[in-house]
Parts: structure tokens; sequence; C-alpha cells
């Protein structure tokens, strides 16, 4: 199993990110709409708080760069480098955790839409076209698009089309360990600067 697939089971288990997987066990257009709304309200927290601490840990990072400049032995070294490491693990489980959040957030936002407009809707061949599909390919379908009031017929039609068509190492051996420190000895050096540096962790692990 790979480490999205890990994390997804893992999300589930916890009751913030239960929303999008609850859709399995019940048809969406049967959610009520006040409680879709609640869902937005939660969801759009669960994603700020992310945000906030995807740049608490940026900002730590460019910090113990900066302490990195002035370690004087190699345990030094590694400890600062294993505590960048560390963090750098965290913000990438907490990126694809906020991507997992966003796509939650353009489903339950597209289905308050079609709720606000379902006597409309009913009216359209198109209606037919959404209770007939299974919650999967629904909710497939509602997180690729964003709806909205105007041309709803039309955005919804092309969003159902779309749809249907288509650590464990010691440290000496472990290369993001290496990476690093190859990286704090450039700070110490003066070739990157500790905000360039924390930068460039992004693209360890990747």
């Amino acid at each position: 199993m790979n480490f999205t697939k890990k994390l997804k089971r893992g999300l589930r288990k916890k009751r913030g990110f239960e929303i999008m997987f609850r859709f399995f066990k019940k048809k969406p257009l049967e959610i009520p709409l006040e409680k879709l709304k609640e869902d937005f309200v939660r969801l759009d927290l669960q994603v700020r708080n992310i945000e906030k601490e995807i740049s608490d840990i940026e900002n730590r990072i460019e910090q113990l760069f900066e302490e990195g400049k002035k370690a004087k032995t190699r345990s030094e070294e590694l400890t600062i480098a294993t505590r960048i490491k560390t963090l750098s693990q965290r913000k990438q489980n907490l990126q694809v955790a906020h991507a997992e959040l966003n796509k939650q957030i353009m489903l339950v936002s597209n289905l308050i839409v079609i709720k606000e407009n379902e006597e409309i809707l009913k009216s359209s061949p198109i209606y037919d076209k959404l209770i007939r599909m299974s919650p999967e390919d629904l909710e497939n379908a509602l997180m690729k698009s964003q709806l909205d009031r105007q041309n709803l017929n039309e955005k919804l039609m092309l969003a159902l089309e779309y749809t249907s068509q288509a650590m464990a190492t010691g440290y000496e051996d472990d290369e993001e360990i290496k990476e690093i420190l190859d990286t704090m000895r450039a700070v110490k050096e003066g070739e990157l600067d500790p905000k360039r540096a924390a930068k460039r962790m992004e693209e360890v692990g990747e």
C-alpha cells in the first residue's frame, strides 16, 4: 500500500475527515442542506488550521537551518538534520491531507449548489441522471468542477460527462539526512540563506 493510501485510511478514522467517505453509505442528494452547510464550515476550518501548521513548520525549518550554522560537531548537525527531516515529513503529510480536504470542500460546495437549486433541476432531464448515478460516480464528478448558480445545468452536464469519460534507516545511510546535511553545510558556507534552504526541503523525499 502506498503512502497516500495509508494516509487516506488513517484520515477515515478521524471524525474531521469522515465527510467524503460517509457519502458512500448514504446517497449524496439525500444529505440535508443544513448538514452540508455545517460540513462546509467544519472543512473550511480544518483547511485553515492545516495551512497555519504548514506555515509554522516552514518557519521552524528555517530557524533550524539558522541554528545549523552554529553547530560545531557532527552530532549537533545530525540532531538538527533529523529534526528538519521529521518536520519535512510532517509537512508532506499535511499537504496530502490539505489536498484531500480541498476535494471534500469542492464536493460539499457543489452539493450545496445542487440542493439550493433542486426544484429547478428537477424540471430538467439532468436531474434523472443525477439520481441514477452511483454515490461514487456522483462524488467523483462533483470533486472535479466548481459549480455555481449561473449556467448550472450546462456546468453540471459537463462535469458528469467528464467523469463518465473518463523512515526507518540509520542516520549515515539515510539519503534524506545526507541531503539535509549538505544543505546545512551550504548555509554554513554562505552559499544558501536559511529561507532558501527551507524551501529546498520541499523537494526532499519527493
